[in-house]
């Protein structure tokens, strides 16, 4: 029994330290592999399984206005508009979040939520950065290799449950990692835009406030997170503004109910 009990320690901490030396090594740059042979291709399919999911709201008076903040964002920070794709899905759940292909999901639930478009512009420019500062893609090339490495070690049988469970550890780490630099650059992107960068904090402190769990779930530890944006210095850029009108902006709170 003891020998047995020392074999599977011995095995475990081989499995979880070829996971972590795997983790600290960029192979795709190692291997001199180009990311469209794994990233690329992983990310098409991945997307096609979640695209299928989502409850595509195509209304002008929601899409419309999105479109609006989305563009003044990109031209204000010299971010290509082509390269951010937005879904905007019929969904209660209080969420927006990046993900694989570029995509930005906005539930219709998240815009009822909002008090003012700099909190709605808050949300999409911390997703922005995540996007624009490579995290997305560089979680989506870690988990192919992770999957890689189960299958060789696992077998067929078991590598995709234990697959699924790793990348979710690794979603969680990485997401904790890059919180504070999206929402530094994010803080940044509504600068650019004439926009006060401090609506980044009094977003997190508004979800906190609601006990909105959704969003913040993977968001972790808020109000420290606001304390931080609200440390960073901003040069004076003149009045703030209004991206959309009064109007505009109740009717697109009417077409998300």
């Amino acid at each position: 029994m003891r020998k047995i009990i020392q074999e599977s320690l011995i095995s475990a901490l081989l499995f979880f330290g070829i996971l972590y030396a795997t983790l600290q090594v960029d192979w795709m740059k190692t291997l001199h592999l180009h990311p469209t042979i794994v990233g690329d291709k992983l990310s098409e399919w991945v997307w096609k399984l979640s695209e299928s999911s989502l409850w595509k709201v195509s209304n002008r008076e929601v899409c419309e206005p999105i479109d609006s903040l989305v563009n003044e964002m990109c031209i204000a920070n010299h971010i290509d508009k082509g390269d951010i794709h937005v879904v905007i899905s019929r969904d209660n759940e209080v969420n927006a979040f990046a993900t694989i292909g570029n995509h930005l999901i906005i539930n219709t639930a998240l815009i009822r939520k909002m008090e003012n478009e700099s909190q709605l512009c808050a949300v999409i420019a911390h997703e922005v950065a995540h996007l624009q500062l490579g995290h997305i893609q560089s979680a989506i090339r870690q988990q192919a290799v992770i999957t890689v490495l189960l299958t060789l070690i696992t077998g067929n049988g078991q590598s995709e449950m234990l697959a699924s469970l790793t990348g979710q550890m690794i979603s969680n780490s990485i997401t904790r990692a890059k919180e504070n630099e999206a929402d530094a650059q994010g803080a940044r992107y509504m600068h650019a835009m004439h926009l006060d960068p401090m609506e980044m904090a009094n977003t997190l402190e508004t979800f906190e406030s609601y006990g909105i769990l959704s969003y913040l779930t993977d968001h972790a530890d808020s109000k420290e997170r606001a304390r931080r944006i609200r440390k960073m210095h901003f040069s004076h850029n003149g009045p703030y503004r209004r991206i959309l009108s009064q109007e505009t902006w109740d009717k697109l709170q009417e077409a998300c109910q």
